[in-house]
């Protein structure tokens, strides 16, 4: 029995680690500073992959960022979202106005504005959280905070096409939001970190059950 949960354990860490990058990886807005000392979740970045890798699908991946029970902040020096791609290459980038939307989510895609430093030849701020980031988009709405906007969805891709890997972070963040919370009535910027907790306690998890599971044999073998 317990060589049959040892290779279960093995199978489930490394199966989630090799799962096909269309499942979607999440990552959590939980930093309200740069030390991350609150636990509040203030929304999710997930990535998705798109495409097949041909020329008529490239490799493309869909970023959803989902923001609640907040907002998009509608003034200030934010951005709605930042990131960063290695190598800083030129990205075609695209609203999604046709993905379908979850029970409770807007998104407007003309309260919204493509950056790229390739174009614009600047880098984004989103202090704390760093000055250089170099791809943005911006929120552009009316009145200050008083859009409804919880949701963005884009498409990136670039020459040769995109994947997961090639998203990296600035000192430690992988993504940046300048969101506004209804609660506190402030505008604020929040960072999701990288990697996620969960991604090494699945990775972790898989090892340990591939170690154990050589070990027992090992001694198995030993005993013969």
């Amino acid at each position: 029995m317990k060589r049959v949960w040892l290779i279960l354990a093995a199978f489930l860490g490394l199966a989630a680690q090799a799962a096909p990058a269309s499942a979607g990886t999440v990552y959590t807005l939980n930093c309200n500073s740069a030390a991350c000392g609150s636990p509040t979740n203030y929304g999710t970045v997930t990535l998705n992959q798109l495409g097949d890798g041909t020329v008529a699908h490239p490799y493309t991946v869909e970023v959803i960022v989902a923001l609640a029970p907040n907002t998009f902040a509608g003034t200030g020096a934010g951005f709605a979202i930042n990131w960063n791609i290695t190598g800083n290459p030129d990205l075609t980038t695209a609203l999604d106005g046709t993905h379908p939307l979850l029970p409770g989510q807007t998104f407007d895609i003309n309260n919204f504005a493509i950056k790229d430093n390739t174009v614009s030849g600047k880098t984004y701020k989103a202090s704390p959280f760093g000055d250089d980031w170099m791809y943005a988009i911006d929120s552009k709405q009316n009145g200050g905070n008083a859009g409804n906007d919880n949701t963005l969805i884009f498409d990136v891709t670039k020459t040769g096409g995109l994947v997961l890997t090639d998203f990296v972070p600035l000192s430690g963040f992988m993504f940046a939001v300048d969101i506004w919370n209804s609660v506190t009535n402030k505008t604020f910027v929040v960072a999701a970190r990288v990697p996620e907790p969960q991604t090494w306690l699945l990775f972790l998890t898989g090892l340990a059950g591939l170690t154990a599971l050589v070990m027992l044999r090992r001694r198995k073998l030993a005993r013969a």
